[in-house]
């Protein structure tokens, strides 16, 4: 009879460890953009949810959690020009795409903001295009942004915290195609960027802002 007790024990501690209580992976969920609302399956989610996106979904985006959105040729697009497509202010956000099927992020002041310390933002096979000011802001906390093209935008990619940049194209921006603060701009602050392997070209503010930044090796080709 102990025996038994000790076991159902141990199944409910696997159960909460496993993520069938509040620590694990979570049940996936799908939305089609077309017949429901984003923003309202984000706010319903729990934290690691996988959410599959489809279709084009018109909202402004607020994440305050962990989480992951993947859209295989699915667009998400600002309601207004004049706030982010998306904005992350807490937890660790994945942004997913596929090879040939990229996830695209269009039509707000800026594609994507990261607004928070503890905020950290995954693009992986993502287009970031035609936003007003910017494609991505890491405004604080950190970006890693991997297999993406940013472009037809402002700056491409801006920097004011920390970023990884890998093998990616950023082209055809109206201003720099990644700036970076630093002290020597007077600022209180270095940014910090690492990657290799960008392919960059016709940005029409330069490629790398500033140019005495300290890019590291191979992050352009």
């Amino acid at each position: 009879m102990r025996r038994c007790s000790l076991l159902a024990v141990g199944v409910v501690g696997l159960a909460i460890v496993g993520g069938w209580g509040l620590g694990g992976a979570q049940q996936p969920v799908s939305v089609d953009c077309a017949r429901e609302s984003l923003q309202k399956a984000i706010d319903r989610a729990a934290p690691n949810t996988e959410i599959t996106v489809t279709g084009t979904c018109k909202e402004n985006l607020y994440i305050t959690k962990d989480l992951t959105l993947r859209g295989p040729s699915a667009t998400l697009t600002s309601v207004s020009p004049y706030l982010p497509v998306v904005a992350v202010t807490n937890g660790k956000v994945f942004l997913l795409g596929e090879p040939g099927k990229p996830l695209t992020i269009t039509g707000g002041d800026r594609g994507v903001v990261t607004i928070g310390k503890d905020a950290h933002v995954v693009l992986d096979h993502v287009t970031v295009q035609e936003n007003t000011w910017g494609g991505v802001l890491i405004a604080d906390g950190k970006a890693t942004i991997q297999n993406s093209t940013i472009s037809n935008t402002g700056v491409g990619i801006a920097v004011l915290d920390r970023a990884e940049i890998v093998n990616n194209t950023i082209t055809n921006n109206r201003g720099c195609g990644v700036w970076a603060i630093s002290k020597a701009q007077g600022w209180a602050v270095d940014a910090h960027v690492s990657g290799s392997g960008n392919t960059m070209s016709a940005n029409k503010g330069g490629d790398l802002c500033p140019a005495d930044f300290k890019w590291p090796t191979g992050f352009k080709r």
